[in-house]
C-alpha cells in the first residue's frame, strides 16, 4: 500500500516538532551540547506520547554527519537510513516479540563491533518490560558497561514492571499524558497541510477522545477523514461537527447542557424528555452519563473560579453559556449533584437495565432541592438554641400530621408532659416536670442544675414542715448547690486523680447514639470501602472499645481486614484511641416480628412525635419530618 496514515506521516522529525514533553526533549538537547549522553536512558510514559519517536531523534542526532548535534539536517544518508529503518548501526529490537535470553545473547554479540559507517551503535529495544527474567538479568553487564559509542535507549509503558536492577543502570525520563490543547493545536497544522476543514470544536472533541495520546488522536482523525467522503475535492475536505460526534459518538452538547438546565430548573419531566433524547441516537448510558459528569465538573469550576487558566477546555464563547448557566444555582447544590450523580454511575455498570437508572439519577438531579445559604442555617439554629433554653412551647406539631404532633387533634401545648420527677415522700407537688436530656440542645442541659435548684426554692414552708427531713436530706439541703459541670479542654470530663478505670467513648452518651455516628461518618467517607458497615449492629460499647456485630460471616470478614481503618476513623471521631472488634451477630428479635418490639417502636415513634424540642426545631428551622427511625435500629 502507497498510503501512508497521517500518525506515521507526521511523525516528529526534530525536537522543537515534539508537543507537550519539554521537560525532556530540553534535557536531551543539553546533554547532546555538552557531550554528556548516558550509554543507557529509560523513555517511560502512557501510550502515544512520543517515546519510541524520541528514541529516533536520539540516534539522528548522535550519527548525523553534521553531529553529534541537536538539530539534525533530516537529508544525509544516516538520517535517511535511520527515518526508512534501515540503518545498520540503529537496530530496533521489539521486546514483545522477543523476550528470551537468546534473543538478548544475539544483541551482546551484535554490540561488540564498532559502528560503520555510523558514529554511534545504538539499540532501541520497544517495550522492554517484556522481557524474561532472565533476559533481563543476561543484559545487566552490558547495560552497566557497553562498549565505547554504544548506546541504550529502553521504552516501556509499565516501568513497574522492569526489575530494579536494570532501573539503575539507566538514566530514567517519565514523558506526560499530552495537553488538550497541544494535542488539538498539532491535529490543526495537520489539517491545514492536508486542506481538510474542520471547526475549533470537532478538533477539540478529537482532542478529547484520544485522552492524552497524540497517535490515538491523530488516528481518530484519519479516521474521520475516511468517513467525510475519503477523496479530497477541489476545495478540500469539509468535516462537520456532526460527522465527527458521529464517528465518535459523542453526546451532543447542546442536548447536555438541556438536560443540566432542566435539573437546574428543577424540572424532571423535561430532563427525562432530553435523555431519551440523546439515548434515540445510540449513544450508551454509561456514556451519556460520563458526559453528564464532564459537563457538571465543568459549571462547578467555572462557578467557583470563570477565569481560572487552564481550568476548562473550550471555546470562549463556550464559557460565557456555562458561567451564565452556572450562575443560576449556588456552588453547594452543583456539587450535591455532581456527587450525587457520581454514586449513580456506580450502578451501572452492573444494573440490567442501565437506561432507567440513568433516568432515576436525572430525576433524583432535578428534584434535589436548593441548599440554605449556611449563614441563614447557622442563624435559624442559634433561634432554635435560644428559644429551647428559654423554655418557650412550639407553637404548631410537626408537618405531615394533621392536628397536631400525635395526629389526634391535640396541641402539643395542651398535653401534660411525658415524664415527670418522681414524686418525694410527703410531698404531692416537689418541682417541675423532669426534662428529657436529649431534647434540648447542650446549652439548654448546662442550665439544669440552676432550674432545679430554682424549683426546690420555690416549695412551700408548709409543705416542707409536713414531710420530715432525713438527715441526708438535711446535709443536702444545708450544702452548696453543685458546681456546674467542668470540662477539659478536650470536651470531655476530666477523670479523678488516681482513678484507674478505662476512659469510655463519647462522654457518656447513647451507644446506640455514638455506634449511628461513627457507621454514618464512615459510609460517607467511603461507602465502597465500608459498604459492609451497613446491616451490621452495635453489639456493646465496653471502655474504649466497639464491639460491632456483622449479619453473615462474609460482611465481618470484609470489615476485619478493614479494621486498622476503622480504629483510624473513631479515633479521629472520638478523640480518643478507640478499639473495633467484629463478631457474628446473633439472630435478632425484629427478625421474628413479635407484637412486643413492633409496639416498643411504635412507642418510640410516637414520644418523638410529641416532642416540644422536635416541634420547635421544625418550626424555626421550617423543616418536615421525613422519617422517624429509633435510635440502634438498623437500616
Amino acid at each position: 500500500m502507497s498510503y501512508q496514515v497521517i500518525a506515521r506521516k507526521w511523525r516528529p522529525q526534530s525536537f522543537d516538532e515534539v508537543s507537550g514533553q519539554t521537560h525532556v526533549t530540553t534535557a536531551l538537547r543539553n546533554a547532546i551540547r555538552a557531550d554528556r549522553i548516558p550509554h543507557a536512558m529509560l523513555l517511560t510514559g502512557p501510550r502515544g506520547v512520543g517515546k519510541t519517536t524520541l528514541a529516533r531523534l536520539i540516534a539522528r542526532c548522535l550519527n548525523c554527519e553534521k553531529g553529534p548535534t541537536d538539530q539534525p539536517c533530516g537529508s544525509c544518508p544516516p538520517c535517511t537510513e535511520i527515518t526508512e529503518g534501515r540503518s545498520t548501526d540503529v537496530q530496533e529490537i521489539d521486546a514483545a516479540s522477543r523476550t528470551g535470553v537468546d534473543d538478548i545473547r544475539e544483541v551482546i554479540e551484535s554490540i561488540r563491533y564498532a559502528a560503520a559507517p555510523g558514529k554511534y551503535r545504538i539499540f532501541i529495544v520497544d517495550e522492554v518490560h517484556m522481557l524474561s527474567t532472565p533476559a533481563f538479568n543476561a543484559l545487566l553487564k552490558t547495560l552497566e558497561e557497553p562498549p565505547p559509542r554504544s548506546l541504550f535507549v529502553l521504552a516501556t509503558t509499565n516501568p513497574e514492571k522492569i526489575p530494579f536492577t536494570v532501573l539503575s543502570r539507566c538514566q530514567r525520563h517519565a514523558l506526560r499524558r499530552i495537553a488538550l490543547a497541544s494535542v488539538s493545536e498539532r491535529l490543526a497544522e495537520i489539517c491545514v497541510s492536508e486542506g481538510i476543514e474542520i471547526s475549533p470544536t470537532a478538533l477539540t472533541s478529537i482532542a478529547r477522545e484520544g485522552d492524552g495520546s497524540m497517535r490515538d488522536a491523530q488516528t481518530l482523525l484519519d479516521q474521520i477523514v475516511a468517513y467525510s467522503g475519503g477523496e479530497q475535492s477541489a476545495g478540500g475536505n469539509e468535516i462537520t461537527d456532526e460527522t465527527v460526534a458521529d464517528v465518535l459518538d459523542l453526546v451532543d452538547r447542546r442536548v447536555l447542557r438541556s438536560i443540566v438546565e432542566a435539573c437546574i430548573e428543577a424540572d424532571p419531566k423535561s430532563a427525562l424528555e432530553h435523555v431519551a433524547r440523546a439515548a434515540s441516537g445510540g449513544s450508551e448510558a454509561r456514556r451519556i452519563a460520563d458526559a453528564l459528569l464532564e459537563f457538571l465538573r465543568d459549571l462547578v469550576v467555572l462557578r467557583i473560579a470563570p477565569e481560572g487558566d487552564g481550568l476548562f477546555d473550550g471555546s470562549d464563547e463556550e464559557r460565557s453559556e456555562l458561567i451564565e448557566l452556572a450562575s443560576r444555582t449556588e456552588p453547594a447544590r452543583l456539587r450535591r449533584m455532581f456527587r450525587a450523580l457520581v454514586r449513580e454511575i456506580e450502578d451501572l455498570s452492573w444494573a440490567p437495565q442501565p437506561t432507567a437508572v440513568l433516568e432515576m439519577a436525572v430525576i433524583r438531579l432535578a428534584t434535589m432541592p436548593a441548599g440554605d445559604d449556611v449563614g441563614q442555617l447557622l442563624s435559624r439554629l442559634d433561634q432554635l438554641e435560644r428559644r429551647l433554653s428559654s423554655g418557650r412551647p412550639s407553637t404548631g406539631g410537626p408537618k405531615g400530621a394533621p392536628g397536631g404532633a400525635d395526629g389526634r387533634g391535640t396541641p402539643v401545648s395542651d398535653r401534660g408532659p411525658r415524664r415527670r420527677a418522681p414524686e418525694r415522700s410527703g410531698a404531692q407537688s416537689a418541682g417541675p416536670p423532669e426534662a428529657n436530656p436529649f431534647d434540648s440542645p447542650p446549652a439548654a442541659r448546662a442550665n439544669a442544675t440552676t432550674q432545679t435548684a430554682t424549683a426546690a426554692d420555690s416549695v412551700t414552708p408548709a409543705a416542707k414542715r409536713s414531710s420530715p427531713a432525713r438527715p441526708a436530706e438535711k446535709a443536702a439541703a444545708t450544702a452548696p448547690p453543685p458546681e456546674p459541670e467542668r470540662l477539659d479542654e478536650t470536651g470531655k470530663e476530666p477523670t479523678a486523680p488516681g482513678s484507674t478505670a478505662p476512659p469510655t467513648i463519647g462522654g457518656g452518651a447513647a451507644p446506640a447514639a455514638l455506634f449511628d455516628r461513627f457507621r454514618e461518618k464512615a459510609l460517607d467517607n467511603d461507602r465502597s470501602r465500608f459498604a459492609s458497615l451497613d446491616g451490621t449492629s452495635l453489639v456493646a460499647i465496653e471502655g474504649n472499645t466497639i464491639r460491632i456485630g456483622a449479619p453473615a460471616t462474609f460482611h465481618a470478614e470484609r470489615l476485619r481486614q478493614r479494621i486498622d481503618d476503622l480504629e483510624t476513623l473513631a479515633t479521629n471521631l472520638f478523640g480518643q484511641t478507640t478499639r473495633i472488634t467484629v463478631e457474628i451477630a446473633a439472630a435478632t428479635t425484629a427478625r421474628t416480628g413479635n407484637g412486643e418490639s413492633r409496639e416498643k417502636s411504635r412507642k418510640q415513634r410516637q414520644e418523638a412525635l410529641n416532642s416540644e424540642s422536635v416541634n420547635l426545631a421544625i418550626e424555626v428551622l421550617d423543616a418536615e419530618i421525613v422519617e422517624i427511625r429509633p435510635l440502634g435500629e438498623n437500616r
